[in-house]
């Protein structure tokens, strides 16, 4: 006994220490994620204001040399001197002379003019002031400077003084021995207002080492990269790393920048494959982008300093922090842990009590055996903290488990009483808040809702709709793995209609059967289907019996799968009759075939007839039927010959085929098959069960029922289209068969046609 109460001080000091533990390490971690995060975003912050500084100067100097260029361009535009060369066609090489000396001059107030160029498309020549060339006149085919003399046939396309970033080429220019190509910015003024497509044009190329000087002191001897590229993702600056006009928009980094909407910004990016700050604006008229990337380490290398050394302290309090927690749980346990096992005992025992008590009244009051005193069962509700009003109206809805077979086998009783207790606990939360309800659980598959509708509900589907219920399914599903199928009970006046809604709604969830899994049924709907009367099929049966004795399984199943549909349009009890009587007709044409064909066929009637108590859906009750067809036809498939089957279902071809003809007979068919009249009516009694005689009426009276309920057709013209000599032997073969007249059969038809569409 000692040994025992030594265990459990021992479990619960360490219950205390853990929980010690778990608190310093917790308060240690989150307080220094706390610190260093700060401190990590105050140095990110400083080095993207720093680069935004930068960025933002590189940009104004980008700006200034945009509108000095503009201003240039603008002055050129006007110049009278030059318009000789843009606008007039003078032969005079002393005014030609002049107007480029004036040009060069313009040139020489910058050193970063590299080149001007006038074209007059009326003489489709370019007038030239640079200094790779001492020819001044070029035409455009001739023109070395080809991207320029493509440009001018599009001119309308480029955007007036606004820099254009692209290469000179120096390949036709054979006196340049020293450079292929030179990185500039071209400044285009043409005449907007003009439609004509060839216009006169000024084009002022800056030289990019403009731009490029106030980057260089940036990134010589640096880690740190800075370029611009336009809105496209084209670099339009050299970089250390790239040439201009390199396209970096496939760049996941650079793709990132173009996809913002804010103008300036930074984010943490992979940069060939280095953890880099990317900072990026676009500050200016011209629409680029300025981007500087660093790379993180250098960045944080003094936060990883002070990491560590926040680290070190951290341990250090850790260990402080664990051996005092020692201390003090091993004197708090003794103390603590008596009282609180007492009293942890005593609430349980309290709770579990008091939990009981409440299932078992409301449990009751679902089977009937409930207090029967309306205000005793008020006051019982009240003590036991119970939200419903004995006097008030009250509705049952039942939640069953799916598939409940597998369920008991894939979970242990106590697996499978939590999650009914989940079950409870998410119905209960999602009713509350709408209505008083209670939850409680009925044993097996399945849990009873009462709820209290107030007077003011008329239909039960206002207070719970469709959606709620599919909401609860749903959560369900997803928190617990089941599937659940639910029956909704109608309204009752008081407490004493409820266990009368129990097995309403109880009958409702036969339903399932026809709905399938996951499914909603209302009592009130299957209120509506119980009054509807329905009529076995009886030639339906004569069928898949005949199809049977073919053994023609998907025929068969065909069959069955249509008379069991039809028959859950209708009442549950219509629905067990029919598959009933379906069963007794199977089991009669196997052992007729048992008895025929000598086949060891066993059919048990009572295992058939158990699968609709025990089904779930259409297709449980299917599947059994199914292998009983396939049993009877793998049998019949061993004992029958290839050529007898082939006959048979030759015979009812040729029928379903000629029935219209009054000659069809068993000479008729006996001649078209050429075998023996005997013969074929011999094989076919035996195969089917009935004369060939009697099979060629039974189809003729299928077709005129058909006619007689589908169409308007006079009865003498239904008698001579279904294969009948003459009307009077029609209506006495009819009557024979069917207990009443044509007429009458009709007129019948038509009413049972009507009241269905009005209950519809």
């Amino acid at each position: 006994m000692r040994k025992t109460s030594a265990n459990a001080d021992g479990k619960f000091s360490a219950s205390l220490f853990r929980s010690f533990t778990i608190s310093i390490v917790l308060t240690i971690i989150v307080h220094s994620g706390i610190l260093l995060f700060y401190f990590e975003n105050i140095t990110l912050k400083k080095s993207y204001e720093s680069t935004m500084n930068n960025l933002n100067q590189t940009s104004q100097e980008a700006s200034i040399m945009a509108v000095n260029a503009r201003t240039l361009v603008k002055q050129i535009y006007n110049d009278m001197q030059v318009s000789k060369l843009l606008y007039f066609n003078s032969d005079d090489p002393a005014d030609t002379s002049e107007a480029l000396a004036h040009v060069g001059a313009y040139r020489a107030t910058s050193p970063f003019i590299d080149s001007i160029y006038i074209y007059n498309f009326r003489t489709d020549t370019f007038f030239t002031s640079a200094d790779v060339a001492a020819n001044s006149v070029w035409s455009r085919e001739e023109f070395y400077d080809t991207s320029a003399a493509e440009m001018v046939r599009h001119i309308s396309e480029y955007k007036p003084l606004m820099p254009i970033p692209r290469k000179i080429t120096f390949s036709k220019l054979q006196s340049n021995y020293l450079e292929s190509e030179r990185d500039c910015y071209s400044f285009v003024l043409y005449d907007t207002l003009s439609h004509n497509p060839n216009r006169n044009a000024i084009i002022v190329n800056i030289s990019e080492t403009q731009l490029h000087k106030n980057i260089d002191g940036m990134i010589i001897n640096s880690e740190k990269n800075t370029f611009i590229i336009d809105s496209r993702g084209v670099l339009i600056t050299n970089s250390w790393k790239d040439k201009m006009l390199t396209v970096l928009s496939e760049r996941p980094y650079i793709r990132k920048i173009l996809e913002q909407v804010d103008q300036e910004g930074y984010f943490v990016a992979d940069v060939d494959g280095t953890k880099s700050l990317v900072t990026y604006t676009a500050p200016d008229f011209l629409d680029w982008r300025y981007i500087r990337i660093v790379p993180y380490g250098a960045i944080t290398g003094d936060i990883n300093k002070m990491r560590l050394v926040t680290i070190v302290v951290a341990l250090a309090i850790l260990a402080f922090g664990l051996f005092l927690s020692y201390l003090l749980s091993r004197k708090l346990s003794f103390k603590m842990r008596s009282k609180l096992s007492k009293l942890a005992a005593l609430e349980a025992e309290r709770r579990n009590h008091f939990t009981v008590v409440r299932q078992d009244l409301v449990r009751n009051l679902l089977l009937g055996s409930g207090s029967g005193n309306l205000s005793g069962l008020h006051a019982d509700f009240k003590a036991c903290d119970i939200r419903l009003n004995a006097y008030g109206r009250f509705s049952v809805c039942i939640l069953s488990i799916d598939q409940y077979k597998a369920f008991k086998e894939n979970y242990t009783h106590s697996d499978r009483k939590l999650l009914k207790f989940g079950m409870l606990n998410i119905v209960e939360e999602m009713l509350s808040p709408i209505c008083p309800s209670f939850v409680v659980e009925m044993g097996d598959d399945r849990i009873s809702v009462l709820v209290n509708v107030d007077e003011s509900v008329e239909d039960i589907k206002r207070l719970l709709p469709d959606d709620l219920w599919r909401r609860i399914q749903a959560c369900i599903q997803q928190y617990l793995r089941l599937s659940v199928s639910i029956a909704v009970g109608s309204i009752g006046d008081d407490a004493w209609s409820v266990s009368r809604l129990n097995m309403q709604a109880g009958e409702a969830l036969f339903y399932r059967l026809f709905h399938g899994y996951d499914c909603l049924v209302y009592a009130d709907d299957v209120e509506k289907l119980n009054a509807l009367t329905y009529e076995y099929p009886l030639s339906k049966e004569k069928q898949l019996i005949d199809e049977l004795m073919l053994g023609r399984t998907s025929e068969i199943k065909k069959l069955f799968r249509e008379i069991a549909g039809e028959a859950g349009g209708y009442s549950y009890m219509s629905f067990h009759l029919a598959i009933s009587r379906l069963a007794f007709a199977v089991n009669n044409a196997i052992s007729t075939i048992r008895k025929n064909n000598d086949i060891p066929l066993d059919l048990n009637l009572n295992a058939l007839l158990s699968c609709l108590y025990e089904a779930e859906t259409l297709d449980d009750i299917c599947i059994v039927f199914y292998e009983v067809f396939e049993g009877v036809a793998e049998g019949l498939k061993e004992k029958k010959s290839e050529k007898q089957n082939e006959v048979a279902a030759k015979i009812i071809s040729i029928v379903q085929l000629k029935y219209m003809d009054q000659n069809l007979s068993l000479e008729s068919i006996s001649d078209e098959m050429n075998l023996s009249a005997a013969y074929i009516g011999r094989l076919f009694k035996k195969h089917t069960l009935n004369t060939i005689l009697n099979y060629i009426i039974e189809v003729r009276m299928d077709k005129a029922r058909e006619l007689l309920t589908t169409t308007d057709l006079p009865i003498g013209d239904i008698a001579e289209k279904t294969g009948f000599s003459n009307s009077p032997y029609f209506y006495k073969a009819f009557k024979k068969m069917n207990g009443v007249t044509p007429a009458d059969y009709r007129k019948h038809g038509q009413n049972s046609r009507e009241s269905a569409g009005k209950v519809i």
